[in-house]
């Protein structure tokens, strides 16, 4: 909400807001999301309806959706091993 209030205040034809939504290499197990691509758009939609709720404008936001395609660690060992803490981090929100 505090991020939200901020971003408000940004001149809005100065300030554009790309919401980035990524998941780990493990594929959607929940029945919702049948794969990490539907999955990492949910996550940048549900925070652009966020932002719109709180009176950003909806011009002003950009959803993307990478899935597992840009990780920022890996999600495996060099022997293929899981890596969970990894994988946590890869699950992720950015927003730019």
């Amino acid at each position: 909400t505090q991020m939200a209030d901020t971003l408000k205040q940004a001149p809005e034809d100065e300030y554009h807001i790309r919401i980035e939504g990524h998941t780990d290499d493990e594929a959607p197990n929940s029945g919702v999301h049948p794969t990490n691509w539907e999955l990492s758009a949910a996550r940048a939609t549900r925070l652009v309806r966020f932002f719109t709720e709180r009176g950003i404008a909806p011009k002003r936001l950009f959803a993307a959706a990478f899935a597992d395609t840009k990780p920022k660690v890996p999600n495996k060992d060099e022997s293929g091993k899981p890596i969970p803490a990894n994988r946590g981090i890869n699950a992720r929100v950015v927003i730019l």
